[in-house]
């Protein structure tokens, strides 16, 4: 097997010696350089890498991505794309070699979002298309590229591959919003597209653009994963709040194994002083011990708020063996947060004066 790890690069020069260290198993490694001016280029060929300088105008990621592709030599059977700011964990090859089958056309490995590469508590880890077959494949999308097959895809899954992404510097969403409204008009049947120019309105604060768009979203053929459509009506809810709770009603029941729209009814309930339904809502968030293990996995649901809600709840409703429960739950997964500590000593005395009582 004949493998070559390749990716498009500008002004890099941070995570050059890191990424090419990384792909020192493969037999090729490429980069298609777009206009570096710093030393990307040089610290590359000094690496050992094989750079080629390209020019992509007008600018599509898609484009770049394909030309990069183009320049992999003929005789290889697997390729990897790997974005500079990415790394493989050593001894990837070998697991890469024994999860490959001649069947296969492209292959899944785990990939970790990290603030640093020290980093012990990954933002996202989820399953990621970063392995494919040499011939066949074409990146499509001007932005939030992504690979396509031209005859029927095989997919493996090998989550031992782990591929760690830096997040260190902050998007550039105006410039991501004009591409993917270009993409949007050029594809208004894309599903997916069609969610992250809405999911991007909403973060730009244009909620009237990103409601229509998530509606329409959610009313394409193609639109079709439950988790994603789930979370387009969390999204429709946070814009739309006139409509909050018919929104996350529609979210609870498109996707309840989600524990990110429990802890979004319980915020809601929570703001309400709706004391059951808080109860509720965090009994059955709390409930959901896994994560989906896709890209829209928010960690922030993973921390102590949905046991903090919880325990706010059980003492409201006077269930008050629960509330130190998740009161002490809560303390756990924040140990410094001093009000959280307040709550549960007053917890445990409160729970002590009802046994007197008793």
């Amino acid at each position: 097997m004949k493998v070559a790890v390749y990716t498009i690069a500008l002004n890099e020069a941070a995570h050059v010696e890191r990424w090419a260290n990384s792909a020192a198993e493969a037999d090729y490694r490429i980069v298609a350089d777009t206009g570096s001016t710093d030393d990307t280029v040089e610290r590359l060929t000094h690496a050992g890498v094989t750079v080629h300088r390209i020019a992509i105008r007008p600018w599509r990621f898609e484009d770049a991505r394909n030309a990069a592709m183009a320049l992999i030599p003929a005789d290889v059977d697997v390729c990897c794309t790997m974005d500079m700011d990415m790394f493989l964990d050593p001894g990837w090859r070998p697991k890469l070699e024994s999860a490959w089958t001649p069947e296969t056309t492209a292959l899944y490995c785990q990939m970790l979002l990290q603030s640093s590469v020290d980093d012990l508590q990954p933002s996202r880890v989820y399953p990621s298309k970063s392995f494919h077959r040499r011939w066949g494949y074409r990146f499509k999308r001007p932005v939030h590229e992504a690979l396509f097959f031209n005859e029927k895809e095989v997919t493996n899954s090998c989550l031992d591959v782990v591929m760690r992404h830096l997040r260190t510097t902050e998007t550039n969403h105006e410039r991501y919003l004009s591409m993917m409204e270009l993409a949007h008009k050029e594809e208004p049947g894309d599903a997916q597209i069609c969610f992250w120019l809405g999911r991007e309105c909403m973060w730009a604060n244009q909620f009237e653009r990103g409601g229509e768009l998530l509606q329409q979203y959610l009313s394409l053929p193609t639109s079709t994963w439950a988790d994603e459509r789930s979370e387009a009506m969390r999204y429709l809810a946070r814009m739309q709040a006139e409509k909050r709770m018919f929104w996350l009603d529609r979210a609870r029941v498109e996707a309840p194994h989600r524990r990110e729209i429990w802890l979004d009814l319980a915020e809601e309930f929570h703001g309400n002083a709706d004391w059951l339904n808080l109860f509720w809502a965090s009994t059955n968030g709390i409930e959901k011990t896994h994560r989906t293990g896709s890209y829209l996995d928010d960690a922030n649901c993973w921390g102590f708020r949905l046991y903090d809600l919880g325990a706010i709840a059980s003492w409201r409703l006077n269930v008050m063996d629960r509330a130190v429960e998740w009161g002490q739950k809560a303390l756990e997964l924040d140990l410094d947060n001093r009000r959280l500590k307040d709550n549960l000593d007053f917890f445990i005395r409160r729970r002590e004066e009802i046994r007197v009582q008793q």
